[in-house]
């Protein structure tokens, strides 16, 4: 990872304290997507009635729903994992740009998710400021979009990830591509029978690009240290 230094040796996480933050948040950013399929594909089974295929899975928040905190507590979990990796960025690299830009990237992607399960979507209870809770959900998830496409394309672009791997720069311009198709097709077809899949299209893509993201930088930090 070019990102990390202009130097680079091998280490043991362990003998360095950067070092080892970056790693063990790569870790958990990593564990994070694993975390949302699990308490999604629970909440959507115990879910009656509900269809993967034309509903969004906010509404399996629906209060009226039989767990709707199994969801929430995703939403929540994720957004807090995925943190790792802006931390991972940040005590990993000696550029400004590096750890700011990204880092901030993260965070409100992150926050961006934990609001997402704050908020219900479909709530029309005023909030702040005369927003609903509705508008909040969408506001976050809008937030969270923005965030992780512009950290998809800092894969390809800025080479903040796979340094000079090529492999992982085409993976990161082929996620996009798909993420940005899904979420046009979704947001110019609302009424579309299938657009539960094809939310579910641009979540996974982008929660790919996290574990892979993530993985190649803790598989990068454990033989590398970052050099003052």
């Amino acid at each position: 990872m070019n990102e990390l230094g202009a130097k680079s040796l091998d280490f043991n996480p362990e003998y360095s304290s950067r070092a080892g933050i970056a790693f063990w948040g790569a870790i958990l950013a990593a564990g994070a997507p694993l975390v949302f399929l699990m308490t999604g594909t629970t909440a959507t089974l115990l879910t009656p009635g509900y269809s993967s295929l034309s509903s969004p899975i906010s509404a399996l928040a629906d209060p009226q729903g039989p767990y709707p905190w199994l969801i929430e507590v995703g939403f929540i979990a994720y957004g807090s994992m995925v943190q790792g990796l802006g931390l991972a960025f940040y005590a990993s690299s000696n550029r400004q740009f590096t750890k700011l830009t990204l880092g901030a990237l993260v965070l409100l992607y992150g926050m961006g998710g934990i609001a997402a399960g704050i908020f219900v979507t479909g709530q029309t209870e005023i909030v702040a400021f005369g927003l609903s809770e509705g508008d909040l959900h969408g506001g976050a998830a809008w937030v969270t979009l923005g965030a992780i496409m512009s950290l998809m394309a800092a894969g390809v672009f800025v080479r903040p990830l796979g340094g000079g791997s090529s492999k992982l720069r085409k993976g990161s311009l082929t996620l996009l591509l798909l993420t940005a198709s899904a979420v046009l097709a979704f947001v110019l077809t609302p009424e579309f029978a299938f657009s539960g899949l094809l939310q579910r299209g641009f979540f996974v893509t982008t929660m790919v690009w996290v574990f892979i993201s993530a993985i190649h930088i803790a598989q990068q930090l454990s033989q590398r240290t970052v050099t003052r």
